[in-house]
């Protein structure tokens, strides 16, 4: 085989692509966090000093960001595939900074949860440059850069949601316990016109119950609360009632009426173990009450969450 063949047999082949390098893609992303670290406080600043607002220097930095991660990119644009030209520059900043300042931003909101107490001044500038170089590292080139970055990605929000359940169930439990309570003996109920109130105890022996107002201001409060304890030994109601109008009534086999003395009246109904006190003053009618006992039912932790009252600084892990 001659010298000419083989110059154009290799002259023809496909040529390999070079490898991306690690050092511009390490250089943009550590460029790009020190934006993050410096050029988001002194915009944010600035901001404040020309547009006394917090809303005017967020989005004043919001518009600010992504021209100057567009000359990031620009100067240093062998980092990323999508620096390469100047039309796919402008998605880059786009992405970089909307993607930045979700992840931090969701970090941020999280962080009392996760660590509380902790002084979050710091973090105020360290998650923004953080959330920017990784979601920047997630875009350039090298695998070696880009599978690392997203990796910590998803370890990062996986570990802050776990940490903000277990934390907030943590807390919960806490103030179950300061209130006196537990999660299956709190029981609410909606009824139109009516509106919680502070949840208050019922009684001496009831330390947790919730409370509803009508909407209006008028007529009397209905309280809810549950205990463990069995249906009384109630009767259906003799005809034409009882002759000093006070008694109990049982309505349903899980159901009970009973007028107390002085001027309250109530409903008992059995929820699973629970029996749950729907209680009223005589201003309340029979007939609201017994529509306020229909739709009762355990409380969600969204509404435990509400209803709880917060734990003091003294308690507080």
């Amino acid at each position: 085989m001659s010298g000419d063949v083989r110059n154009g047999e290799l002259a023809g082949a496909k040529q390999p692509r070079p490898a991306p390098q690690v050092g511009p893609a390490l250089g943009q992303v550590v460029v790009v966090g020190l934006v993050g670290l410096v050029a988001l406080p002194i915009v944010g600043w600035f901001g404040l000093v020309v547009l006394p607002s917090y809303n005017g220097a967020l989005l004043l930095g919001v518009a600010v960001l992504p021209a100057v991660l567009f000359g990031v990119g620009t100067a240093m644009r062998q980092g990323s595939a999508l620096t390469d030209r100047a039309g796919h520059r402008v998605g880059w900043a786009l992405l970089v900074a909307t993607g930045g300042a979700a992840l931090s931003g969701y970090c941020l909101a999280q962080l009392p949860d996760v660590l509380p107490g902790l002084d979050g001044s710091i973090f105020l500038f360290l998650l923004p440059a953080s959330g920017l170089a990784l979601v920047s590292a997630v875009l350039t080139r090298p695998r070696v850069v880009r599978l690392p970055a997203l990796a910590l990605i998803v370890l990062v929000l996986g570990g802050t949601t776990m940490a903000t359940v277990d934390r907030r169930a943590d807390e919960l439990a806490q103030r179950l316990d300061h209130a006196g309570t537990e999660a299956d003996l709190v029981f609410v109920t909606s009824l139109p016109g009516y509106g919680e109130a502070e949840p208050r105890a019922a009684t001496a022996s009831i330390t947790f119950a919730v409370t509803y107002s009508p909407v209006d201001g008028s007529g009397g409060r209905i309280v809810v609360w549950a205990d463990r304890a069995g249906m009384p030994d109630c009767r259906p109601e003799p005809p034409g009632g009882y002759a000093n109008g006070y008694g109990c009534v049982r309505e349903a086999p899980e159901r009970a009426y009973q007028a107390i003395r002085p001027d309250l009246h109530e409903y008992l109904v059995i929820r699973g173990d629970r029996l749950v006190h729907v209680r009223a003053t005589r201003d309340v009618d029979r007939a609201t009450l017994r529509a306020a006992v229909q739709n009762v039912r355990p409380a969600t932790p969204d509404e435990l969450e509400h209803l709880l009252p917060r734990l003091p600084l003294r308690l507080r892990r």
